[in-house]
């Protein structure tokens, strides 16, 4: 998403971060909020690539297109840290090794480091004790960039040292516009209720197994109480050590399922159809810790055919 998107969907968030570009009235520590598919990941590269870019414009913004830019874009800038939150939860080993990574190496970019810590309010308590305590000693030079789908899973005393920043929701047709240039209308549609951003929606359209991923959903909607189905997922879909069995993708497939529930009911009571969605939603919280990825899913087909079969 490039800075006039950013701009116009987001005018509140663009023209806040400008005014402390340009009079250089930056806080150490910025705390992105706002609802999942908000474009608060575009928005922390940019504003990471705008404290150390030698092109900014008349707003403060980098350009996006010289060396420094694209090296922050792709992650290879020595000092600029991207935490994913989004696979696995962010731990205090991901807080210390921060820690460890900028004492050990030196300055490269404009004598600042910066750091993004994204979906913090899915972080263990411990990293954010440790998060809390590198907070409260800012270095000179070193930004902090924390993105949260909900605030009030962020520890107070780190909101209070850090300057929020509020982002309002996506406007979802024309996410669904934008993706059916990519895709099909359902497929659009389907990412767009997810909550993904449009990088992250280009990531996933690029799976070599996204067809197949999202149409084994859709089946499993319509015959999830014939033991045959969960035979084909186990030796077609997500086949051990296969390149499908990834969280980032079974999270995907569950999604499908959950919208191809409330989509195709195939006379199954209203009361099931909860149950149902709340095991998918519970499976969803359960990737974001250490599991073993197989038993996982065996363990999923089977409390929701007993569901379905009672």
């Amino acid at each position: 998403m490039n800075k006039e998107q950013l701009k116009k969907e987001q005018p509140v968030v663009y023209q806040t971060l400008s005014n402390a570009l340009t009079r250089d009235h930056l806080a150490h520590a910025y705390l992105f909020v706002g609802p999942k598919g908000s474009p608060k990941n575009e928005m922390a590269v940019l504003l990471a690539q705008s404290l150390v870019c030698h092109h900014t414009d008349s707003d403060g913004f980098a350009c996006q297109e010289c060396d420094v830019c694209q090296r922050i874009q792709k992650e290879e800038a020595i000092d600029f840290k991207w935490i994913h939150g989004d696979k696995n939860r962010i731990k205090k080993k991901d807080i210390l090794d921060l820690q460890s990574f900028f004492e050990a190496t030196s300055v490269e970019i404009e004598n600042r480091r910066i750091y993004f810590l994204e979906q913090f309010d899915q972080a263990t308590p411990d990293a954010s004790n440790s998060l809390l305590k590198f907070l409260e000693e800012p270095r000179p030079g070193i930004f902090a960039i924390i993105s949260a789908d909900e605030k009030s899973n962020v520890l107070p005393t780190i909101q209070s040292r850090c300057q929020w920043i509020q982002f309002r929701p996506a406007s979802k047709q024309r996410f669904i516009t934008m993706l059916e240039e990519m895709t099909d209308t359902e497929s659009a549609k389907m990412l767009a209720q997810f909550g993904y951003t449009m990088e992250q929606a280009k990531e996933i359209l690029a799976w070599p197994g996204f067809d197949l991923i999202k149409d084994s959903a859709k089946k499993y909607t319509m015959n999830w109480d014939d033991l045959s189905m969960i035979l084909s997922m186990q030796r077609e879909v997500f086949v051990a050590k296969s390149e499908h069995m990834q969280k980032e993708k079974i999270r995907f497939w569950l999604e499908c399922v959950l919208y191809y529930t409330k989509e195709n009911k195939k006379g199954i009571p209203l009361s099931k159809q909860i149950r149902i969605q709340e095991i998918l939603i519970e499976a969803m919280d359960m990737l974001r810790r250490p599991i073993e990825l197989a038993l996982f899913l065996d363990k999923l087909y089977n409390q929701i055919r007993k569901v379905v079969i009672s």
